[in-house]
Order: structure tokens, then C-alpha cells, then sequence
């Protein structure tokens, strides 16, 4: 099981991926997947920043 973990702030040197849900008038934002039934939160290619 993966354990899903909450900071404020964290070195950014640490980080291996982040995952960034997002509310809208006080409900949260997740998409259907078009090809499985499950519902999951918006994404798309991750990118680097130099």
C-alpha cells in the first residue's frame, strides 16, 4: 500500500514527482477516466524545469 504523506513545505531537491489536487467552490476536482471506471485526478506528461 503506498502511504500518502502532507507537508507545507519541503526542500525542493527532495522531491522525486508531486501530486497537486485541486478544489473549485469547495469540491474537489477529479476527471473519469474514458477508458477504465474510475475517477482520478486531472494529469498529464510531467515536464522539467531548469
Amino acid at each position: 500500500m503506498l502511504e500518502v504523506k502532507f507537508y507545507d513545505s519541503i526542500d525542493d531537491s527532495l522531491l522525486k514527482f508531486a501530486v497537486i489536487i485541486s478544489q473549485s467552490n469547495g469540491k474537489w476536482v477529479f476527471c473519469k477516466h474514458k477508458e477504465r471506471d474510475t475517477f482520478e485526478v486531472p494529469g498529464g506528461h510531467s515536464i522539467k524545469i531548469y
